[in-house]
């Protein structure tokens, strides 16, 4: 991904921007080059023309990928196909059967949870009350663990096979639906990497302005990383809500921060495969996850894998971390 928004910055620039850069790069060096080019990636206007001719209204994604969005006032399940920014329904089934209404706090409320989740792989839950198979989602997430809700067992999957009619109740939180369209939808989604978006009753989308904001603050908060700006750095965090994964505070998280900027490490990160994703939530806020593969180098520790953050925009648009791992 970094890779081709290289090749698209440079084809992008004009011929004084490019001198400019041949300059910097006889001066100071290739490393000089990448800095000011990280510069570009913090610009929200680089992020517009990117996404310019691209429907993000259920977010960003790096790879082909499906969504299961499902209304628990329409009672609507609906897969939708996302590929390089053009999206395309490719399922969806009416009067479909979700827990009760609100949001999922905690084990044995019956309640759907409101989020973003991942889909797993089908399986056989061993119960014929829960139809021919199910799929398994990753309720709770990290936001919900570190706002302290509980349960699981979340599913999606058919009607009992003895013919048995389940209502709100008896779903305990799950999303059913008629076997012979959970079979339909087993095809649809057999072999993909499916995500799993719940909403209640407003429904949520994001803008390309968000998204371009997210993108730019994305790259700043990488940039503070980097060069063990903690100010900066921390300035993305938000300082009453924030919670690591486990469960550190903002406060205890800035202190042990500060010890490791102190150090002047000589960093090296990059960010690739980035999937920026609408949150839906009860609070009116706009809130997103973002997921990316991160490769982290220092003479002392390294790490090569998947990060997530949880982030909510404020009043000035301005990317606040809620949760991280």
């Amino acid at each position: 991904m970094f890779k081709r928004f290289l090749i698209l910055f440079f084809i992008g620039v004009s011929i004084t921007r490019a001198s400019d850069l041949v300059k910097i790069y006889l001066d100071q060096g290739l490393e000089a080059v990448g800095v000011e080019i990280e510069k570009e990636l913090m610009d929200k206007n680089f992020w517009l023309s990117e996404i310019a001719d691209k429907n993000v209204s259920l977010g960003y994604y790096s790879s082909k990928v499906d969504i299961v969005l499902t209304n628990k006032t329409d009672k609507i399940l609906r897969v939708y196909s996302y590929d390089n920014g053009k999206i395309k329904k490719d399922f969806e089934q009416k009067s479909i059967i979700t827990g009760l209404m609100g949001d999922k706090k905690v084990e044995g409320d019956l309640k759907t949870p409101i989020g973003f989740y991942e889909l797993g792989q089908k399986f056989n839950p061993g119960d014929p009350y829960y139809g021919p198979f199910a799929f398994a989602t990753t309720y709770p997430n990290l936001l919900d663990k570190v706002q302290g809700k509980t349960g699981g067992g979340i599913w999606i999957h058919g009607y009992p096979l003895d013919g048995t009619r389940i209502d709100e109740f008896k779903t305990k939180g799950c999303i059913a639906l008629f076997n012979e369209n959970l079979e339909k939808f087993a095809k649809i989604v057999q072999d993909r990497k499916v995500f799993v978006m719940t909403e209640e009753k407003d429904k949520v989308r994001a803008s390309k302005e968000e998204i371009a904001s997210l993108f730019a603050d994305l790259f700043a908060w990488k940039f503070a990383w980097t060069n063990n700006n903690i100010d900066s750095y921390l300035e993305f965090y938000d300082q009453n809500e924030f919670k690591r994964f486990d469960k550190m505070k903002f406060e205890q998280f800035a202190s042990m921060k500060k010890a490791i900027f102190s150090r002047k490490e000589n960093k090296k990160i990059k960010f690739s495969d980035i999937n920026i994703s609408p949150y839906p939530n009860l609070n009116n806020e706009v809130i997103y996850r973002i997921s990316f593969y991160e490769d982290y180098y220092t003479k002392k520790y390294q790490f090569k894998g998947n990060k997530t953050l949880y982030v909510k925009l404020n009043d000035k648009g301005k990317m606040k971390i809620l949760a991280e791992q």
